[in-house]
């Protein structure tokens, strides 16, 4: 498995920079959020990140920062698009982007059907049968033709 330490990452939060992790030395763990948008799960063998921020494949108010709320919480200017949600309590979307990736490839992010590196606009639906198939996969199976078919079926 990959470790994700770093000293810190590209956002800050005021005069402090904002720590990679909270985990110190032990690589990545099964579960975790990424800046109050999204969140990823590692499933045998597998990574499944569901994001549904500001410049992801979702709501179009939401990709694009349309939402009144978002609006004036960017008026500082102190948060950019990119970790805007971290300034709410509850951050929602009706639609998801998610990519998965094979963890022993050292992360090889599996081949979608739509000629991206992500699968844009799922339902919770679309996520949770992504979730079941790559729960239910064996370490021999390529489940790459059946995650395809749930994207295209959502």
């Amino acid at each position: 498995m990959k470790d994700f330490m770093t000293n810190s990452s590209i956002a800050s939060t005021g005069d402090k920079p904002r720590q990679h992790t909270n985990r110190e030395n032990k690589g990545e763990s099964a579960f975790g959020i990424t800046y109050n948008k999204g969140y990823f799960m590692n499933i045998n063998g597998y990574r499944i990140s569901v994001q549904f921020g500001t410049g992801n494949y979702v709501d179009s108010d939401i990709r694009y920062g349309r939402e009144p709320a978002v609006k004036r919480a960017t008026s500082d200017n102190v948060y950019t698009d990119f970790d805007v949600a971290m300034k709410f309590n509850v951050w929602q979307s009706n639609l998801a982007e998610v990519m998965i990736d094979i963890i022993a490839d050292d992360g090889c992010i599996m081949n979608t059907s739509n000629g991206d590196m992500v699968f844009g606009h799922c339902s919770a639906e679309c996520v949770a049968k992504f979730i079941g198939c790559m729960a239910s996969a064996q370490p021999e199976d390529d489940i790459t033709q059946a995650i395809n078919q749930i994207y295209e079926s959502n």
